[in-house]
């Protein structure tokens, strides 16, 4: 099992942007100090105060010059507003700024108002993703001049200067919540992961389909990665975590739902359909938070509670990388340091024990 952080760098109302900016560097030193294995970075655009990182070079380029140690990487970058070749030379670089650290996360992204801002139309999606990712892998793998030519974008004779330090190049991870997609992803030999908020019933079915592509592909079983994201909180009790956590992930998802408000007024009729749906589940979230709560939409407790929750997610879904975002709402500096520490100090000490072997959890040794 493995163990990572996440953050949207979302605005606080108790500091400015530049201090929140600072938090976020802090946090990155702090995780790399601690021992955790990946950080990873989002790119949200025209978001008000969801998020501060409209740039994934811009957010890597922190945590690489603030961290020696962990694996990092976009967690993820935009495919469809962005332009693949460009994209190809930033990772280059920071792979190489880094010391040979990059993860290279790709997405569709989940916020249509986003993509319209920047006069993208949301029904190209698909196949401007599964361009751009042929671009990705074609120019992460030439060995010299290459060519590309799509619908969407065509390169002749491009000719990179420089190749990634990971030979052939560093781990691709592509988010999916669709079954079909996961097995794809398996075959390939890519990670996969989820998003807590959606819920462990469909994952269950998108998880089991990467592990039966990796099986059919015979990609070993320590190149399978499945991460799973939830917002996260330790304390030292369990009455003093539910009482903060209710509070700031309720903070956290009002800004969840003002982005899917957003998106459902730009969207056509299938864009409204799905934000509509995504709005309901985290209304149900909200109406119930205990029973959220125990369906582990988000993650928290005295460190004993925690780490039994994450192994509940090692034996049901196989997931090992826990990926966490501990900074959230408007939780003080102070209260993010505390529940890493003990995250750190006292719960994956409970967990490094057992390993993921398909979907069984066996202990090592």
């Amino acid at each position: 099992m493995k163990f990572a952080v996440f953050s949207h760098v979302a605005e606080k109302e108790t500091c400015s942007p530049k201090q929140r900016l600072d938090e976020f560097a802090a946090e990155v030193r702090l995780c790399d100090e601690l021992g955790y294995d990946y950080f990873f970075t989002t790119e949200h655009h025209f978001t008000g105060r969801f998020s501060m990182a409209p740039s994934q070079p811009v957010s890597l380029t922190v945590v690489a010059q603030n961290s020696e140690r962990m694996r990092f990487g976009p967690m993820v970058v935009l495919l469809p507003i962005s332009q693949p070749l460009r994209v190809l030379e930033e990772m280059i670089i920071l792979d190489h700024m880094s010391g040979g650290r990059l993860e290279i996360g790709l997405g569709r992204g989940i916020t249509p108002h986003e993509h319209t801002s920047y006069g993208i139309n949301t029904h190209s999606d698909v196949a401007r993703f599964n361009e751009g990712l042929e671009i990705m892998i074609k120019g992460l793998n030439a060995e010299g001049p290459f060519s590309f030519l799509g619908e969407f974008w065509q390169y002749i004779d491009v000719d990179l200067p420089w190749r990634p330090l990971q030979r052939p190049h560093p781990p691709i991870w592509i988010p999916t919540n669709t079954p079909a997609r996961g097995y794809e992803y398996g075959m390939r030999g890519y990670g996969i992961g989820g998003f807590a908020v959606v819920g462990m019933d469909l994952y269950e079915v998108v998880f089991r389909e990467y592990l039966r592509g990796c099986d059919e592909a015979g990609i070993p079983h320590d190149r399978r990665p499945l991460i799973y994201l939830a917002s996260t909180l330790v304390a030292e009790t369990d009455a003093e975590a539910k009482e903060l956590m209710y509070d700031h992930f309720l903070r956290q998802l009002a800004l969840f739902e003002d982005e899917r408000r957003r998106s459902r007024r730009v969207g056509d009729s299938a864009i409204k359909q799905a934000t509509t749906a995504s709005l309901g589940r985290m209304a149900a979230i909200r109406a119930d938070m205990d029973g959220s709560a125990e369906g582990l939409r988000f993650v928290h407790g005295s460190p004993d509670t925690v780490a039994a929750k994450i192994k509940h997610l090692q034996e049901r879904l196989g997931v090992n990388v826990f990926l966490g975002e501990f900074s959230f709402g408007e939780l003080s500096w102070d209260q993010v340091q505390r529940s890493h520490e003990l995250f750190m100090g006292e719960v994956v000490p409970q967990i490094v024990g057992t390993q993921v072997v398909g979907t069984q959890v066996a202990a090592a040794g």
